[in-house]
């Protein structure tokens, strides 16, 4: 094991090319030049479940508790600090987005009720059901109708205005990520009541409405279904892991598989 240890939460790994080790946090989680990251540590109290978000130095394994409020996990790691979500618990969903000030020990609210999908590009990424639309005919479980969302919305992490993004009738939308330029990386599937889909698109969205579809195939409830992960920015490519392999997209339209190795994208591909 690489020295000195260093630890962080469970069941995910990055590789950072700067240190040449792994690191026990997702990508997301990881500073943009690598030399920290961040992580949720939950116990319970008298009041109930709780977490401590850690700062660990990577070239050190300093690891600091900066905040020790609530029961919040990381989204991300910017620049301007970290972004948290309320950990749902008793039935309830994860929701909100906070940035931690880790020198004050501060947070901030940038969205209260929605569940936020992706922080990147300056902004945060999240759906809702868009105004006048109904959850598909697909869906006659109270709870999937409550939850379906069929648009994505842009909120800026500066000014925090809204505007709409994306929207596709009738099916569910949720962004997975952002390429090299801040465009929202968006999954369209078609959903079911039993939690799973007959259909799934990938979209890179390049501004309000506009957009290209790189792939379409089957959904979760068919032994076809590829499952995109959170996919990487490389230059102007863009890497997505999955559950048949790794897919690469190039600017040129080109969207093929390169590898059949199973899983995540450990880490930045340049």
């Amino acid at each position: 094991m690489a020295r000195p240890y260093l630890y962080g939460g469970p069941g995910v790994a990055t590789f950072t090319r700067r240190y040449g080790r792994w690191l026990p946090a997702s990508v997301a989680a990881v500073s943009p030049d690598s030399s920290h990251y961040a992580y949720s540590q939950s116990y319970n109290d008298a009041s109930g479940p709780r977490s401590r978000i850690h700062v660990v130095d990577v070239a050190t394994a300093t690891d600091r508790v900066v905040y020790d409020q609530g029961f919040y996990a990381v989204l991300d790691y910017e620049p301007e600090g970290i972004y948290l979500f309320a950990v749902g618990y008793a039935d309830a969903p994860n929701s909100g987005l906070w940035r931690l000030d880790t020198q004050a020990r501060s947070l901030q609210q940038i969205v209260s009720q929605q569940t936020v999908d992706y922080v990147g590009g300056g902004a945060s990424w999240y759906g809702d059901l868009a105004p006048g639309d109904q959850p598909p005919a697909s869906l006659s479980n109270p709870l999937g109708r409550a939850f379906f969302k069929d648009r994505l919305l842009r909120l800026d992490l500066k000014t925090h205005a809204v505007s709409p993004w994306f929207r596709r009738s009738g099916k569910e939308v949720r962004a997975i990520g952002v390429d090299g330029l801040g465009h929202p990386i968006v999954t369209v599937s078609s959903p079911t009541d039993a939690g799973t889909s007959t259909s799934e698109e990938l979209w890179l969205v390049t501004g309000p409405e506009l957009g290209n579809q790189i792939y379409a195939g089957p959904g979760s409830n068919s032994p076809g279904f590829v499952g995109f992960g959170t996919p990487l920015a490389d230059s102007q490519r863009l890497w997505f892991g999955s559950k048949k392999g790794v897919y690469l997209y190039t600017p040129d339209k080109k969207f093929q598989m390169v590898s059949t190795a199973v899983g995540e994208v450990g880490g930045r591909c340049s």
